[in-house]
């Protein structure tokens, strides 16, 4: 992860600019609210196509130090830090409103928000049940009548059967020594017994007619755990978790309009978005002209990415609403103020 300095100046107290280029994802948020102009966010296409280019760059003879674009970024790509103390952690300065929790009372543990999350930032681990514990029954191989051809091993879902198989020899013209089953695996599913072309397995399934008979409730036990580094609040682990164990705080309350006439389907805006909230449907049958482009807003966060990135001017992001701490200065207010529609 490439975190660098990118402006310092020392007094009475030091203040330092640092810069998280992974993080960043060329919104161009920072660049809007500076008051001074100092910062420029390279273009996205540029950045996404291309190798060795920066993301940001900053004009240190313009930059006063205030701190605006650290607090507005949504990404915490930027970090303004007075004598080693982030102003994020400071209450004078405002920070953004957002969260991302998971209730583990009501988890399941399904993995669905794992799955589902565009940059990779939760973990689920779970403890599953011996399978052993979920089903009751009995098995036999009668050895006497079995003839090692191996149909049951080959057939068995649950790999539970296993054959013991040697080189005959013209003194033991046997194939196999022994055949075992694992009580642990078998689920008592009876297709070894179907299948045997010589009768020599029982087996007596204790479910299926006597229903949960014998079988403890199953427990799945885990944790889960939401890198806050990584996550950008965009809500797609929220709205695909079954049980409602998600709650997402996004920052920004908005709307994204797009000019179908203008856009040219480049799809540069699906690659910058850090939410995978824009998509291009594919089309139903071969050599149909593909739809125009789509935009699910219950993953979009409002940073503006796609509007920067769009060569044709098509997208356009209109921010109702910035969730914050207080703001004490009015000259940060108009700053933050000026973001909005």
């Amino acid at each position: 992860m490439e975190i660098e300095t990118i402006h310092e100046r020392s007094g009475k107290e030091t203040r330092e600019l640092i810069f998280n280029e992974e993080k960043c994802n060329v919104c161009g948020l920072c660049e809007k609210i500076c008051p001074v102009n100092a910062i420029e966010v390279s273009p996205p296409g540029a950045v996404v196509r291309e190798e060795n280019i920066s993301k940001l760059i900053l004009d240190e003879d313009k930059c006063v130090l205030c701190g605006m674009c650290s607090s507005i970024c949504p990404y915490d790509a930027l970090d303004l830090q007075i004598d080693k103390k982030s102003i994020k952690d400071i209450p004078e300065y405002p920070t953004l409103i957002k969260s991302s929790e998971i209730d583990e009372e009501k988890c399941i543990y399904c993995k669905s928000c794992e799955i589902v999350c565009p940059q990779g930032a939760i973990t689920i681990t779970r403890e599953l049940p011996e399978r052993s514990e979920l089903v009751t029954g009995e098995i036999e191989i009668d050895k006497d009548k079995c003839i090692f051809c191996g149909v049951c091993e080959e057939m068995c879902p649950a790999a539970a059967i296993e054959i013991e198989w040697k080189e005959p020899t013209s003194i033991d013209p046997s194939t196999a020594n022994d055949i075992r089953v694992d009580e642990k695996k078998c689920v008592y599913c009876m297709i070894c017994k179907r299948v045997c072309p010589v009768n020599a397995i029982k087996v007596i399934c204790k479910v299926c007619p006597y229903g949960e008979y014998e079988i403890k409730e199953p427990e799945i036990k885990g944790s889960t755990y939401i890198d806050s580094e990584l996550c950008v609040n965009c809500g797609w682990c929220q709205e695909t978790c079954p049980v409602d164990a998600i709650k997402i705080e996004k920052p920004f309350e908005g709307t994204v309009e797009i000019n179908e006439e203008l856009c040219q389907g480049c799809a540069t805006c699906v690659e910058v978005c850090p939410c995978n909230a824009l998509s291009f449907p594919k089309p139903s049958k071969p050599g149909e002209k593909p739809q125009k482009l789509h935009i699910e807003e219950k993953f979009c966060v409002y940073c503006g990415a796609c509007e920067k990135a769009c060569p044709t001017d098509a997208i356009k992001v209109r921010r109702t609403n910035i969730k914050h701490t207080p703001i004490l200065s009015k000259a940060w207010k108009v700053r933050f103020d000026s973001l909005k529609e």
